[in-house]
């Protein structure tokens, strides 16, 4: 299975559903890493202990693209910001089983938002006029320097 599909499928399976602004917003929710042998790195921003992730980035291969998976958005764009930098990346959505939205894109490590949050921590989803914040705490962002060190950025 290519890392796209079990991407969506793990995002499937955790029963997304949801808005982005009302997730991204919830200070319950934090960023998690995960590099398990023979799926690559993956960073995913969601609910500790539980079935909700919003965003999640995967890098299959190091330093080949970076796939990126979000729920709960409108249109055929995923937006990416960080900073003065942002990235609306192409989006398709994704089979979800009746689960919510999933809309599946496609970027580089050195996407100019992603590279920003590499070093700053700060990121947020744009969709439509609307920017939520899921910036990365002091404490989560030696996790996103672990995924971009493992993905080659």
């Amino acid at each position: 299975m290519s890392s796209r599909l079990a991407a969506a499928a793990l995002l499937a399976a955790l029963g997304l559903a949801g808005c982005a602004h009302e997730q991204a917003a919830n200070s319950a929710y934090a960023w998690a890493y995960l590099n398990e042998p023979g799926e690559g790195p993956k960073l995913a921003y969601g609910r500790p202990s539980s079935d909700e992730v919003l965003l999640m980035l995967v890098c299959p291969a190091p330093g080949g693209p970076v796939e990126v998976s979000a729920s709960g958005l409108e249109g055929a764009t995923i937006g990416l910001a960080s900073r003065d930098r942002t990235s609306p990346l192409a989006a398709k959505p994704a089979e979800s089983g009746g689960n919510g939205t999933i809309l599946m894109a496609s970027t580089t490590p050195r996407d100019p938002a992603l590279g920003n949050f590499r070093r700053t921590g700060d990121l947020a989803i744009v969709n439509g006029d609307k920017r939520h914040s899921i910036a990365a705490r002091a404490d989560e962002r030696r996790r996103v320097k672990a995924f971009f060190t493992a993905c080659g950025a």
